[in-house]
């Protein structure tokens, strides 16, 4: 047998197992897509039934839960192996995620330290007159321990109090509100300063019963202590000593908390479900936009000022036919939108294909003119005068993109967005234009050598990229903020990168993209508001989270951009033209 021996078509294909490797592989996405449709549903509804049947346009919410877990599905059947290695980045990073909120919250044990509080001294003998003493019997002092950016913070308190022999006294050292976490120890002391009774802590029965001033059992109570000479005592506080046990359990249970928000913040009610949505299909549309032109290898990044484009026309539309029926003018606003976002992506293609202009320098100076162009035609021309900052008017409601789930902003966009990614996918695997986009971007010196008018797809491929990111201007601006705003988008197209990337520019996997990237915005959100998390850490966390992966899909891909290369040096023909992988 000879050792050059080529495959046979089979074998590359995997063999008489390949067939039921797929079904397998499909059964496998399908269980995962069932239960992550399932959990979001049975998270959002609190496993009620009956709350899920009582709530608003609940079926449109089960069929968009439906259409996440099919995106979930398209992942693992496009991904494959590669679908195990995106989710292992990504619980890596929230492991690191977790590892820098713990750190962050070491300090959070700090609230039992600092604190308002107040001291009392309780009895029933008649207090003594003492002008030189701090407090009088049945009499409350007060103040705050260890105030932030304070030059002299109170640390400790020692005030005095006059007592006869034989007086029952009680001393309490408490918080001043349920808000205030102090945890207090309490001392009283002679004259001498010798410490005669100590206490750290209160019993519920004096919490409860015995004493209405006391807020927990971390408050400070010495009951019934007999003086036991005439003269002035202490009343000695501070905040007690907290242990090391005490800081990293509450670290640790203040991170559980920040991650519970993170993860689990964005489906616990319908309306944050709907943040979730409505940015995630913004997301996927900018993530459609770029996976197709780096597809074709242009490394463009003009969607920012094509979605300005296509917000820009589609307000000015909606601004001018108040009086058109809707079902007329919502098609209309959708293909003005995608026409605005076409030309405006036309200009840098040509630029490019014809001038030998760098596409990445275009589109990032063509950006500017698109933000710059929406400022000054919001300002001077659709601005209202009597305007109390700059935006136009409302929409009218026939300019609105109709919402499908009540008390949200979660849209018509919806079924676009199939329609869209569909479109996509057929003209990038079922079309001969994208047959051009997959060779040009696996061998442009091939591509022209096999006939390819490189020219033409290049021009044409920053096009269409510009039509679905100009739909996500339109989706920005009818659908969600319903007039045109300042910084509508505030550089979410960039973001698009991101999904782009994560989905391996694979246009079937960036809806599951696009969701996880804006279900973790979302979870930030919740986390800074719900756990008190400051902005900086929920940043760093998205940071942390995004660099990883992205990391790991840019090795990828430039190891294959790699191989292309020395397939191209060796004069070797270009392999899996139709696999559509890149």
């Amino acid at each position: 047998m000879s050792a050059s021996r080529k495959p046979h078509a089979s074998e590359i294909s995997g063999g008489p197992l390949a067939p039921l490797r797929k079904r397998l592989l499909l059964i496998i996405g399908a269980a995962v897509a069932i239960i992550v449709t399932l959990f979001v549903t049975n998270t959002l509804f609190a496993g009620s039934m009956e709350k899920m049947t009582g709530t608003p346009d609940w079926q449109n919410i089960l069929l968009v839960n439906v259409l996440v877990g099919a995106c979930v599905l398209l992942f693992v059947v496009e991904l494959r192996r590669q679908a195990v290695r995106v989710l292992l980045t990504v619980i890596v990073a929230l492991m690191l995620g977790f590892l820098v909120t713990f750190i962050f919250n070491l300090d959070s044990a700090e609230r039992f330290s600092r604190g308002e509080f107040r001291v009392q001294v309780i009895s029933d003998a008649e207090p003594r007159e003492n002008d030189e003493v701090d407090l009088q019997y049945n009499r409350r002092r007060g103040g705050e321990f260890n105030k932030p950016n304070v030059v002299a913070p109170v640390s400790e308190i020692a005030w005095t109090f006059a007592g006869a022999e034989g007086d029952i006294v009680s001393l309490l050292a408490y918080a001043k509100n349920r808000r205030s976490h102090v945890d207090l120890l309490v001392e009283l002391r002679d004259a001498t300063g010798a410490v005669l009774a100590a206490s750290a802590e209160a019993t519920p029965l004096q919490v409860d019963e015995t004493f209405d001033d006391l807020v927990s059992v971390k408050d400070a109570v010495i009951e019934g202590f007999a003086l036991p000479a005439d003269g002035v005592y202490s009343l000695y506080a501070r905040p007690e000593e907290v242990s090391t046990g005490t800081v990293l359990s509450e670290a640790i249970t203040q991170s559980q908390l920040a991650f519970e928000a993170l993860l689990l913040g964005p489906i616990e009610r319908v309306n944050r479900w709907g943040v979730w949505i409505q940015d995630a299909i913004t997301l996927i549309l900018l993530g459609l936009s770029f996976a197709i032109v780096f597809r074709a290898q242009q490394f463009s990044l003009g969607a920012e000022g094509q979605l300005y484009f296509g917000a820009l026309v589609s307000g000015i539309i909606a601004l001018n036919s108040p009086h058109v029926p809707g079902v007329i003018l919502i098609p209309f606003i959708i293909l003005a939108s995608a026409t605005a976002g076409f030309i405006y992506g036309l200009i840098p293609g040509a630029l490019k294909a014809y001038l030998g202009a760098n596409e990445l320098v275009s589109t990032l100076m063509l950006n500017v003119v698109a933000t710059r162009f929406f400022e000054m035609v919001l300002n001077f021309q659709l601005k209202p005068p009597d305007a109390g900052y700059v935006a136009s008017e409302k929409f009218t409601p026939n300019a609105v993109l109709p919402v499908i789930v009540d008390k949200t902003q979660v849209t018509i966009a919806v079924f676009l967005l199939v329609i869209v990614v569909l479109l996509c996918w057929l003209l990038i695997r079922r079309t001969p234009l994208g047959y051009e986009i997959r060779i040009i971007g696996s061998n442009l010196r091939f591509a022209d050598y096999g006939g390819v008018n490189s020219r033409r797809t290049i021009m044409l491929v920053m096009a269409i990229g510009g039509i679905v990111a100009g739909l996500a201007g339109m989706h920005l601006a009818n659908g969600i903020h319903r007039q045109l705003i300042l910084n509508i988008s505030f550089a979410l197209a960039f973001e698009g990168v991101v999904v782009a990337l994560l989905a391996r520019l694979n246009v079937l996997v960036v809806p599951f993209t696009g969701l996880l990237y804006a279900y973790l915005r979302a979870g930030a959100q919740f986390m800074e508001r719900d756990a008190n998390v400051s902005f900086e850490v929920v940043r760093m966390i998205q940071a942390i989270i995004i660099l990883l992966i992205t990391a790991e899909a840019l090795v990828t891909f430039f190891q294959q951009r790699q191989k292309r290369a020395d397939i191209d040096e060796t004069g070797h023909s270009v392999e899996a033209l139709e696999g559509g992988d890149v």
